[in-house]
């Protein structure tokens, strides 16, 4: 699993070790010898195997065997079988992945590989041309790399005219498939040749082949369309992504013999047809990945021989048909990640044969049928991730008759009810999910039994009381899930975490439950505590052992962090504190978490800074320190991290310069400073950022203008068409982004960030100078905000370029001119703000453009603007303009000034006793509604809260509510 060997056999090895003795080589009359899978520690192939001319069988695969391949086998001319492999293929799901497009979807190729065993090599195939007795010939895995460079290198193997089967799969062959060298090879019935580089198109010569019943290029980077091979049996051309498939065309012509095919993570144009039918020889139909649309086909339902139909991660829509029940041998029927919708048929249960249904990431409604707990033969079920609305009265009754290996019902619809009924004996599932079930009460007690149990999700649901400790007394538990509920009390010290064969997590999120965790986690790998109500410290040996995922956000602890979360060789990938109340300083020993990747320390207490040390965690790409207490310049030790992506120190106590080698930084996608005390200029730098897509620099004491030159900010610039998935899947476990995103006037926060997201807010500085127009090359900009700075000069006609921009807020500064009419062109905008600024002329009017504003709040504070609720009149003839109007400005400034200071005292004395005689002597209910009100508008107007509300007088609040008043 992931690109890593897994083994859960402690037997020791039984293999022969050293090397093979001459003496073998005497025993003249050997007619078989096998040596297979034994360990001769890299040694060439002995020459003596020349001797033993009487063998009809040599297997000498997989025995680590080195060197070259010459004449070492050319006397055996009597051989009838030989075995000269040094690899073989083992169960791999490193293929299966996720892609985090729209929704974090899964996707799967290839579920085997090779490992090799050996390193044989042969730069030609002529020692073969002797051996015209051979009947198999399997290579698996010797490199033929050099040999297959030569047009003729296969021409040896066409002299072996009583060849039935070859096997060169994974042996490195470049070039098309020599059908021409293959044809003499009448008897030929099996070919493989997976896993190799074909880059070809399949030959349609492979029909001259008569014989050919197997046909095996997996995996074999071929092109093209499938030919017509009427006389195959078998046809494994799957994991070859530009090979294009008409089932249509390729379903129109009869293939009298075909049982089995897999055309996987190819590309199927159009639908499977109705023509299928007629293949009534079909036993397996293996499509998962490939891109296939519309419905299953009725007439598919008669393929009555039909035992595996796999059309997982496709686009197929539709209902299954209540005739399913006439495939009547069907043992496996997986329709995962579709968009199937209706009922599951309950006839489904009269194929007594079925014994894997997989239905997850549909849109199934409904309930799930009774009798399928019947189906005695019945070992995986997976129904997650659907829109059904039944129930289960009774789980126990539910499986009365079968055993399950995976059941996973969460997130399905389905409410599951756990009685007291006793499960059968035979109920040991290893994987159990029941997510979102409506399960309430205690943890139920019968999951104390499932002692073979890996996998437990009970996340979701309404479980309270406390942990029960037999939970983890269960030998193999390597992944719980009890998220969602309400857990409580402190976390336990010598929690120890022993590495497990599989990747596996705890997650008990935001549960009611309460208690201590026991102390027997041996087997957990990744641990996530995270969104509860658990208090006291973090346990000191808490990351102790070789623990990749560890997660205890969202809680009560405080206290400090531990200096032993990481040790010397640490594997931790991804460690998640925030939101707590931890106090002190950030470990030194962090610089030991090598593989580091993802690290939230935000919405603490923590202080001083980032230790010199961490730039021991060289692949960490996530960096939150937001919402603690951290001062001091912008942390040096950011330089070094190389693969850093996304960086948020916001809401701190920094200050200083933002450092010109932020530009070196070219992963860097998310860049939040906001709520500092940063000072100085933008720099220039930033610009060689072409991958960044957040810049949030709001709430500082930057100054100077803003940086020209942006022509660097690729991303931006070219906002992705793609709905890619910012995040990271650690642990088979997927973690996001989250960002804060002012917009359209609001503060919200984007718990799931993609490509297209990006914004650029500089507010609530001290930014002066004219806005710069190669802003305006921004165009994927979807928010930009500069307001509550110094900018002055005109908007830039270039604003209109920003093609994609939904929210531009540009109030508060000092900007003059006419309003551009390319922004009137501008339709996704939808939230304009232009006020408090020296604006005029008339406003630009669209059909559009006139919908952002109707009450006029955009302009207001522009009283040189057309228009505007405090402009002048558009009927004037003359507009007058700042500049115009400066000197009677200043005259009329002392008499106004007395006219504000008299109205103000008059508001205040008619305020006072108008307002708390009314509001506060009569009603209660009317005083609070009231001061709700104002405290709501209060919300909507002063925007840079930390900053200027902080820095406001308690008689400015008063004014104002007396204003409202």
């Amino acid at each position: 699993m992931n690109s890593q060997l897994v083994s859960t056999s402690d037997v020791p090895s039984t293999a022969l070790t050293g090397t093979i003795p001459p003496s073998l080589f005497s025993l003249t009359h050997l007619r078989y010898l096998d040596l297979s899978f034994n360990n001769f520690s890299f040694s060439k192939v002995p020459l003596g195997f020349s001797n033993l001319t009487g063998l009809t069988y040599l297997n000498l695969s997989n025995v680590m065997f080195n060197g070259s391949i010459t004449t070492q086998f050319s006397n055996l001319t009597s051989l009838m079988e030989l075995d000269l492999s040094c690899s073989s293929s083992i169960v791999d799901y490193s293929s299966i992945y996720y892609t985090l497009s729209s929704t974090s979807t899964i996707h799967e190729g290839s579920q085997y590989s090779y490992m090799n065993r050996g390193n044989l090599y042969a730069p030609n195939l002529s020692w073969l041309q002797r051996l015209n007795n051979l009947r198999k010939l399997k290579l698996c895995g010797v490199d033929l790399y050099k040999a297959s460079r030569s047009n003729l290198w296969a021409k040896s193997v066409s002299t072996l005219s009583r060849l039935r089967l070859l096997k060169l799969s994974n042996c490195r062959i470049s070039g098309e498939v020599p059908v021409e060298q293959l044809l003499n090879l009448t008897k030929l019935s099996e070919l493989y040749m997976d896993y190799n580089f074909l880059a070809s198109k399949i030959p349609s010569k492979l029909a001259n082949l008569t014989s050919l019943s197997v046909l095996d290029l997996t995996r074999s980077n071929l092109q093209g369309h499938i030919p017509y091979l009427p006389q195959v049996k078998t046809l494994y051309v799957g994991n070859n992504s530009d090979v294009m498939v008409d089932l249509h065309s390729m379903f129109a012509v009869p293939w009298p013999r075909l049982e089995s095919i897999d055309i996987s993570s190819t590309h199927v144009t159009g639908s499977i047809p109705p023509s299928i039918a007629n293949i009534t020889s079909l036993v397996d139909f293996i499509a998962y990945s490939s891109l296939i649309q519309g419905r299953i086909p009725a007439s598919m339902m008669n393929l009555s021989r039909m035992e595996k139909l796999r059309l997982d991660m496709n686009n197929i829509s539709g209902e299954i048909s209540p005739s399913i029940s006439n495939l009547k041998s069907l043992q496996l029927l997986s329709l995962l990640q579709n968009s199937f919708h209706g009922l599951i048929p309950d006839t489904i249960c009269s194929i007594s044969s079925l014994r894997c249904l997989l239905l997850a990431g549909n849109s199934f409604t409904g309930n799930i049928p009774n009798c399928i707990g019947q189906l005695n033969e019945l070992s995986y079920l997976e129904v997650s991730s659907n829109k059904m609305n039944g129930s289960i009265p009774s789980l126990s009754s539910f499986f009365r008759n079968s055993a399950p290996y995976l059941l996973i019902l969460g997130f399905s619809g389905l409410t599951v009810k756990v009685d007291q009924q006793p499960f059968p004996p035979r109920f040991q599932p290893q994987l159990l999910s029941l997510d979102s079930c409506n399960i309430g009460g205690k943890i139920p007690d019968f999951i104390s039994n499932l002692t073979k149990l890996v996998f437990l999700s009970l996340s979701n649901n309404s479980l309270s009381g406390t942990i029960p400790s037999w939970l983890f007394n269960l030998p193999n538990l390597g992944y719980l899930d009890l998220s969602f509920n309400r857990l409580q009390g402190v976390i336990p010290p010598s929690i120890k975490l022993k590495s497990f064969f599989m990747q596996t997590t705890l997650k008990l999120r935001n549960n009611l439950l309460h208690g201590l965790i026991p102390q027997q986690l041996e087997n957990i790998q990744a641990l996530d505590l995270s969104a509860n109500n658990f208090t006291g410290n973090v346990p000191a040996d808490v990351g102790l052992g070789n623990i990749r995922y560890l997660a205890l956000s969202d809680n009560k602890l405080f206290g400090r962090v531990p200096f032993s979360l990481c040790q010397e060789n640490c594997e931790l990938m991804l460690l998640d504190l925030s939101s707590n109340n931890l106090f002190g300083t950030i470990p030194t020993s962090f610089g030991n978490c090598s593989s580091l990747v993802y690290l939230n320390l935000g919405s603490n207490n923590l202080t001083g800074g980032i230790p010199e040390e961490l730039q021991g965690a060289k692949r960490l790409s996530f960096l939150n320190i937001s919402g603690n207490h951290f001062d001091g310049p912008f942390p040096a030790v950011v330089h070094r991290l190389e693969r850093i992506s996304v960086i948020d120190m916001g809401n701190n106590k920094l200050s200083g310069k933002i450092p010109e080698f932020i530009g070196d930084l070219k992963d860097l996608r998310i860049l939040l400073l906001e709520f500092n005390s940063f000072n100085g200029s933008i720099p220039e730098e930033i610009n060689a950022l072409e991958n960044l897509q957040f810049i949030g620099f709001s709430n500082n004491q930057l100054s100077g203008p803003i940086p020209e030159k942006l022509s660097g900010l690729k991303t931006i610039i070219n906002r992705p068409k793609d709905r890619n998935l910012l995040g990271f899947i650690i642990s088979q476990l997927y973690i996001g982004v989250q960002v804060n995103l002012v917009a359209k006037g609001l503060s919200m926060q984007l718990d799931m960030v993609r490509t297209y997201n990006n914004e650029l807010d500089l507010s609530c500085n001290n930014l002066s100078g004219n806005l710069p127009s190669e802003l305006g090359h921004l165009q994927g900009l979807y928010a930009l905000n500069l307001s509550h700075n110094r900018l002055s000069g005109n908007i830039p006609t270039a604003f209109g370029n920003i093609s994609l921009l939904e929210s531009l807020d540009l109030s508060y500064n000092n900007l003059s001119g006419e309003i551009p009419v390319s922004l009137a062109l501008l339709d996704p905008l939808s939230t304009l703000n232009l006020a408090h600024n020296n604006l005029s002329g008339e406003i630009p009017t669209s059909p559009h453009f006139d919908t952002l504003s109707r009450d006029g709040l955009a302009y207001i504070g522009n009283k040189f603007l057309c228009g505007a609720p405090d402009g002048i009149h558009c009927d004037r003839e003359d507009f007058p303009t700042p500049e115009s109007s400066e000197s009677e400005h200043s005259e009329e400034q002392s008499g106004e000034w007395k006219m504000v200071l008299a109205l103000a005292f008059a508001g205040y004395v008619v305020g006072f006793w108008g307002l708390f005689g009314v509001v506060y002597l009569v009603n209660e209910k009317w005083r609070k509604a009231y001061w709700a009100s104002v405290d709501r508008i209060l919300d909507g107007i002063i925007r840079c809260r930390k900053i200027r509300v902080s820095s406001v007088k308690p008689v400015i609040f008063s004014s104002f509510y007396l204003f409202v008043f």
